[in-house]
């Protein structure tokens, strides 16, 4: 996953191989990092119930 975020407020997440189907970014979008787009996208994360889940076996 790619983010970007520009300078006036908006928020773009590229998912996928973007050399076989190119992806133009619009202007003024800057790549960052994840840390830095969900802080600036104000994503909210919200454990689940009952601590850390194990992944189950088959």
């Amino acid at each position: 996953m790619r983010y970007y975020l520009s300078d006036d407020g908006g928020t773009l997440t590229v998912s996928g191989d973007t050399t076989v189907f190119p992806v133009a970014i619009p202007d003024g979008h800057r790549e960052v990092t994840a840390e830095e787009y969900h802080q600036a996208a104000g994503t909210i994360t919200v454990p689940l119930p009952g601590g850390d889940v194990e992944k189950a076996d088959g």
